[in-house]
């Protein structure tokens, strides 16, 4: 996420999702002038929209701002509030009578139609929790496949902007499972179970999931979600947190995958790093962008957990081919001191990540020499005790048989 220019990284998302994280970063940053052109933009864009409370409080948070400085405060729309409250009170009141007399017919169709209308009147209204509920009563009203896709995936994209995540899991699921799905399709699909996985923290199975989605399959409604740039930001970190270089290396370079990453050349270049062992350019990569990984909607809460998992997993793999490694190599491998190396190790040693032990005096790692003896009596013993347990069975399996104790099946004759 590269915050600094602004409009372009917005302009990759749909008006709702442009709003949803332009309000975000202005009310996360601490940089006042990134707080000022987020909530400029989001001025213009809940223009688009009907959304006449969310445009009063942006402005007054623009103009507290702005306040006692030399920036120009734009002017307060009151013409187009004043006339887009009135006219979508009006609407509603179309709608709510449509719905009215179409519960009257018994029409499943006009029913749905009249639900959704109301869904996306609240939706432009900046009331998504409402929205949500109008598309959930429309689902009863279904009757084709494609209407129980298309239902589900506009209750995906209002879950994502009330950032509610099980409810992404649970449609998500039953969008999967529709009879009624085009080809790129599958690809959303697999963008909303990765953004689910990751909100809770099963970083495996979003990385699997967001190594799944293909770029060009998105689309543009989609954009109100996730888009391509996002996928590939939120994949690379969720793979890096979880799997090997090896897994990395197959699952997102050498895989339909990589089209993701042509789109953003710096998550990129961390990947690469990563695989190619250069853990010290990758986590210095990764330290430059935890200022916009803390401003993003949907990663910000697991930024600090997922980059203390991709150092641990450095950590795990620079010291798996060695039977022993200087700490002072490893510090400068991981751009920190011996010190601070030292106490990272020992914190993974105690949370038995890694095999190893610590010789303080002489700043060595070492691998922990395994009990052989130990190991071969254990084996033994789960040898001797699969072998007790099978000649049991087939000693009882034996008397069944002797006495005939089973279920006989019966063939019908021709």
């Amino acid at each position: 996420m590269l915050i600094d220019d602004l409009e372009t990284y917005i302009g990759q998302y749909g008006t709702h999702g442009a709003i949803q994280r332009l309000m975000f970063i202005a009310q996360k940053t601490e940089r006042r002038n990134l707080q000022i052109d987020a909530n400029r933009m989001c001025l213009d864009l809940l223009k688009r929209t009907t959304n006449t409370k969310a445009y009063t409080e942006v402005y007054g948070a623009l103009k507290d701002l702005l306040e006692g400085g030399d920036a120009n405060l734009p002017q307060y729309d009151s013409v187009w509030v004043e006339a887009t409250q009135k006219q979508a009170s009006i609407l509603k009141d179309v709608y709510e009578q449509d719905l009215h007399q179409s519960k009257i017919t018994q029409i499943k169709e006009t029913i749905r139609t009249c639900h959704n209308q109301l869904a996306n009147w609240s939706t432009e209204h900046g009331d998504y929790a409402s929205a949500l509920k109008y598309v959930s009563k429309s689902r009863e009203y279904c009757s084709e496949p494609s209407a129980v896709f298309s239902t589900c995936m506009t209750i995906i994209k209002l879950s994502a902007l009330l950032r509610q995540y099980t409810d992404i899991q649970s449609f998500t699921s039953k969008a999967n499972h529709t009879h009624f799905k085009e080809e790129n399709d599958q690809s959303k699909i697999y963008a909303a179970y990765g953004l689910y996985y990751m909100s809770q923290g099963k970083y495996k199975d979003a990385a699997s999931s967001f190594a799944q989605v293909k770029p060009q399959d998105l689309g543009s409604p989609f954009g109100d979600i996730l888009c391509a740039q996002d996928v590939a930001l939120y994949g690379v970190l969720c793979a890096l947190a979880s799997l090997d270089r090896n897994e990395v290396q197959s699952k997102l370079l050498d895989s339909s995958f990589r089209e993701c990453l042509d789109l953003v050349p710096h998550i990129q270049d961390l990947t690469l790093d990563f695989c190619n062992c250069k853990y010290a350019a990758c986590l210095s990569g990764l330290e430059k962008l935890k200022e916009g990984l803390y401003l993003d909607v949907h990663l910000h809460s697991q930024v600090n957990d997922i980059c203390q998992q991709i150092r641990s997993k450095g950590m795990v793999q620079y010291f798996a081919p060695f039977l022993s490694v200087s700490l002072h190599s490893m510090a400068e491998a991981f751009n920190t001191n011996v010190e601070g190396i030292q106490s990272e190790v020992a914190q993974l040693i105690t949370k038995r990540q890694l095999d190893a032990k610590i010789d303080s005096h002489k700043k060595v790692l070492h691998v922990r020499n395994a009990n052989q003896r130990k190991q071969t009596y254990q084996n033994a013993l789960r040898v001797s005790q699969d072998f007790c347990d099978t000649t049991q069975a087939l000693v009882l399996r034996m008397n069944l048989l002797k006495h005939d104790f089973g279920v006989h099946v019966v063939r019908a004759k021709k």
